[in-house]
């Protein structure tokens, strides 16, 4: 067996180096941004799911003291935007299609005038038919939310001419289902659901830009509650036809996003505001604007149906995905909207016959976007629940049904990881305890590889010995910023405090794939990692010089040693001892800054969650005794941020399962504050049992796996199938409520 490298710095608990500067209150986030003379922006939003506007007055709003001006969509250039799918006005001109859709702004000296401003706005509507259901939106005769959306730029030429409201559609095919099924012992079908799920980030979002004079003639700088900064510029050099040189984007914190934030959002509102007034603008959402109005999860319908042979080999699949985009497909970055999610029917398991069929559909409730993992914790809910029910079909234990489907060979990590989970739990010795509480226990796997990207890093020793580590990467709250420090002070062999990170703006650098599709180690890491090692070579040859000899080596004589340079006599010349002596203020020759790539890796790492609940059987209250996830590892670069993202994840698809939605009345959001929004608190969560299985070759910096989306996947299935044990009764559709679990009760007993 190969030895574990031996690493100083890599694969401690080391604190966030953010960590002081957020909780002492010094960390900027885009709210705290506050230019001279800044005025204050606030949207004037649709009470109607879907109407024409008739008329919009203004002069009462332009009545309130302090107010600057009233804009609505004839003083903004005539559109359209949106990350890839440009379906999206700035503010709506002619219709409106969901409560919450923009349709004035006013600009005032504070919040409050902009507020009351608001408020102020009368706007006349002529209600037109709206439709909710992704389903019905689909059947001939049904509303159309976008008439005219073939002519938009970005919309799938995939799409069938035949279905109206459909803007992605996609199929995925595999061997022949017809003649699997054909040859199967037991055919089994299931319909599950999906519901509107917010992402429980606590920063509203926020957008501040100001005009500047520069040699071009006006700067644009920007601070964004947004974590792809790069692609922000890009977009708004396109909506306000700037060259991107004559765009700044500014650094700022972001308070946590897990897939949000990541549309122009009010930016180039602000942009326009601050052209007709002369003076910074700043938007700043309510939690109750974020959400009513700002990209959540999507809601699903997802019918499989499969085929097996009587020892449980699965021999075809068939699954048709229906997702919910809401009035806009705007705010997703690929280009057949969400459904990479839809690919995954088959999860884990060989299926030699495959066909699957997966639409994004318009309907008028808000727009959604991405949520961590985007597309696949629905699926795999459904897959992994289906995956139950069809061991119960076929009277077989279900961890035995999975791995009968698995990769070939017991000794594969996939079985590993399954077997560790539903042996995490301990010795099952549940039976009914009292005739109030039903106990069942449930299981759940999935595979996830790693993000890749474009990435910069600038990288410079000092002629103190620091290092100097510059990274585009924003800071969203995952701790991918220690984990770039720490990979730096790695590659040197120096102590983490002597690397002192600098988070970039657009300028500083040339690009960034930003946060995201769980790739920040790998894409930031890697260009830092290469930064520093040419920085290394740049300064080779003076080590050799000091040291005498014609040529040296870079080493470490393990944990804890200096990093530097040895010659073939075994002298050794550390870097801090070497730059004390030769590199001056201005020697550019020990500075790097690179981009990079990241390759595609065909390489994932596997998560298996078991799940133990109690149920009561008077209320139907769903009680979490017990869960364990244990998922394999590549090297782990931060035992604290790695175990984190493993437990945040958990918890938040604990509350994705269990407990949040966003309850919607004919197109009305009424969960419209997070005191209603119910996510789970310490009380809900219980002692988490965390198991990582090492396995070598991560495609990360030092062989490191992505583990920020994988542990958010398989949760709401265990559960699912822990609450369906118990209770005797399947459970199909999310959040599991108590009603519904009472309903399922009531349905076995009839």
């Amino acid at each position: 067996m190969v030895a574990a490298p031996e690493f100083t710095v890599v694969g401690r608990p080391i604190p966030r180096v953010e960590g002081q500067d957020k909780v002492g209150g010094r960390a900027q986030y885009s709210a705290d941004i506050a230019p001279a003379h800044a005025l204050w922006a606030k949207n004037v939003r649709s009470p109607l799911p879907h109407a024409r506007i008739v008329s919009i007055r203004t002069d009462r709003a332009l009545a309130v003291p302090g107010v600057r001006a009233v804009l609505t969509a004839a003083d903004f250039p005539n559109k359209l935007i949106g990350r890839r799918l440009k379906d999206h006005p700035v503010l709506c001109g002619d219709r409106v299609r969901f409560v919450g859709d923009k349709v004035a702004v006013v600009v005032a000296d504070d919040a409050e005038a902009a507020e009351e401003g608001a408020i102020r706005v009368e706007v006349e509507y002529d209600e037109l038919p709206a439709i909710f259901d992704p389903v019905a939106t689909m059947q001939p005769g049904a509303p159309l939310v976008h008439p005219d959306a073939r002519s938009y730029v970005g919309f799938d030429p995939e799409v069938p001419a035949d279905l109206p409201n459909v803007c992605a559609y996609q199929v995925w095919d595999r061997g022949d289902v017809a003649r699997g099924f054909a040859d199967s012992d037991v055919v089994v079908e299931h319909t599950f659901r999906t519901q509107l799920a917010h992402q429980g980030y606590l920063e509203p979002s926020a957008f501040v830009v100001l005009l500047s004079p520069s040699s071009s003639g006006e700067r644009v700088e920007i601070w964004a509650s947004n974590k792809v900064p790069y692609n922000l510029r890009t977009e708004l050099a396109g909506i306000l036809d700037l060259p991107e040189a004559d765009l700044l984007v500014h650094p700022a914190a972001i308070g946590a996003d897990f897939g949000s934030k990541g549309a122009p959002g009010d930016v180039a509102t602000a942009y326009y505001l601050a052209k007709a007034t002369g003076r910074p603008v700043k938007f700043v959402n309510s939690s109750s604007e974020d959400l009513i109005a700002t990209s959540p999860r999507h809601p699903s319908v997802v019918t499989v149906r499969t085929g097996l042979k009587q020892d449980g080999r699965i021999v075809a699949r068939e699954a048709r995905v229906i997702y919910n985009s809401g009035a806009y497909g705007a705010f997703k970055p690929s280009a057949n909207g969400m459904l990479g999610g839809a690919g995954r029917v088959a999860n884990c398991y060989e299926i030699p016959n495959l066909h699957t069929e997966a639409f994004c559909v318009y309907t008028n409730q808000v727009p959604c976007g991405y949520m961590r993992a985007p597309g696949s914790p629905q699926v795999i809910f459904a897959i992994e629940a289906h995956m139950d029910l069809l061991a119960r079909e076929l009277d077989m234990d279900p961890v035995e049904l999975r791995m009968r489907n698995l990769p070939a060979g017991a000794d594969h990590i996939s079985h590993t990881v399954l077997q560790t989970a539903a042996e995490a739990l301990g010795s099952d010795e549940r039976g009914e305890g009292s005739t109030a509480r039903l106990v069942g226990r449930g299981v759940s796997i999935v595979n996830r590889g790693t993000g890749v990207g474009e990435g910069s890093s600038d990288v410079t020793v000092n002629p103190d010995g620091t290092i100097t580590a510059i990274t585009a990467m924003p800071d969203n709250g995952t701790g991918g910023l220690t984990v770039v420090a720490q990979v730096v002070a790695e590659s040197f062999g120096v102590p983490l405090e002597r690397v002192r990170l600098v988070h970039g703006n657009t300028d500083a650098l040339p690009v960034d794939v930003g946060a995201g599709a769980s790739r920040m180690t790998n894409v930031a890491g890697h260009a830092a990692i290469d930064a520093s090692e040419q920085v290394k070579t740049q300064l080779a040859p003076r080590a050799a010089q000091m040291l005498g000899a014609t040529s040296v080596e870079w080493v470490r004589a393990g944990p804890g040693a200096v990093g530097g340079w040895q010659s073939s006599e075994g002298r050794f010349l550390s870097l801090e001892d070497l730059a004390t002596e030769v590199i001056g203020p201005a020697d550019l020759a020990a500075h790097a800054q690179v981009t990079i790539t990241t390759p595609r890796n065909p390489d994932v790492a596997y998560c298996a969650q078991a799940a133990e609940v109690a149920v009561d059987r008077e209320t139907g209250e769903v009680s979490l005794l017990r869960m364990a996830s244990v998922q394999d590892v590549g090297t782990i670069i931060n035992a604290l941020g790695h175990l984190g993202q493993i437990e945040g994840g958990l918890v938040q698809s604990v509350g994705h399962t269990l407990m949040e939605e966003l309850a919607l009345e004919e197109g009305r959001i009424t969960t419209s504050h997070l005191g209603d929004y119910k996510m789970p608190t310490v009380r809900d969560i219980p002692a988490l049992t965390t198991i990582n299985i090492p396995v070598p070759g991560g495609p990360g910096p030092f062989q490191a796996k992505a583990i920020g989306e994988l542990a958010n996947i398989p949760t709401a299935g265990a559960i699912a199938n822990a609450v369906a044990d118990a209770i005797g009764a399947p459970i199909f559709e999310l959040p599991i409520t108590p009603e519904r679990v009472l309903a399922a009760l009531d349905a076995r007993q009839q």
